[in-house]
Parts: structure tokens; C-alpha cells; sequence
């Protein structure tokens, strides 16, 4: 078992996501079932979702949702942070998120 080392400022972290733009800010990071992406920058993210939303125009049968790209920054992550991400999911370590670009149909 490892030993817990303590922290006297536990480090925070930025990370990128995306989403579905129609997903209402209050229920953005409720447990759905569906695991969220995090990406270290946000060339990485942006590239992802243009990757998305070409395969997505390639298929006929579906249709994009327009989709932004979220820069997720965390709380500091202290022991009781990790076993909150662990039992609550990434949302209970979000301290800040904002919207940095939007993806609409490809044109």
C-alpha cells in the first residue's frame, strides 16, 4: 500500500474537453454513463473533434450536433479530490470550465 505524502499546496491541473453544445451548463457534469475525453491541449481536443465531426459527415445516416471544445480546470488535487474523481466522477474536481470554441456543421 502506497504511503500517503502530504501536500501542503496540492497542484491543479488545466485539461480539454467537448461536448454536445445542447447539454444545458447545470446538468454538463452529472454522471451520464457516458465517459468524457480529456485531452492535455487544446490542439489535441480540436483535432479529435474535427476527426469526429469528418467521420460523422462521411456517414449519411447521421448528423452532426454542434459541439464545443471546454477548457476544464481542476481543483487542487489533494487526497480527498482523487477519492471524489474516483467515486463521483471528473465533475466533482472541476472548479472552472469554459466554453473556448464551437464546431457547427461542416461546411
Amino acid at each position: 500500500m502506497l504511503k500517503e505524502k502530504s501536500l501542503k499546496n496540492p497542484p491543479s491541473y488545466t485539461f480539454y474537453t467537448y461536448s454536445v453544445a445542447a447539454i444545458p451548463q447545470e446538468e454538463r457534469w452529472k454522471p451520464t454513463g457516458i465517459s468524457d475525453i480529456f485531452f492535455d491541449s487544446l490542439e489535441e481536443a480540436r483535432s479529435a473533434v474535427i476527426a469526429l465531426r469528418e467521420d460523422v459527415a462521411a456517414d449519411l445516416e447521421m448528423e452532426w450536433a454542434t459541439t464545443v471544445l471546454e477548457k476544464m480546470e481542476t481543483i487542487p488535487l489533494d487526497q480527498a479530490a482523487v477519492l471524489a474523481l474516483l467515486n463521483h466522477g471528473p465533475g466533482s474536481v472541476v472548479a472552472r470550465c469554459e466554453i473556448v470554441e464551437t464546431f457547427g456543421p461542416k461546411a
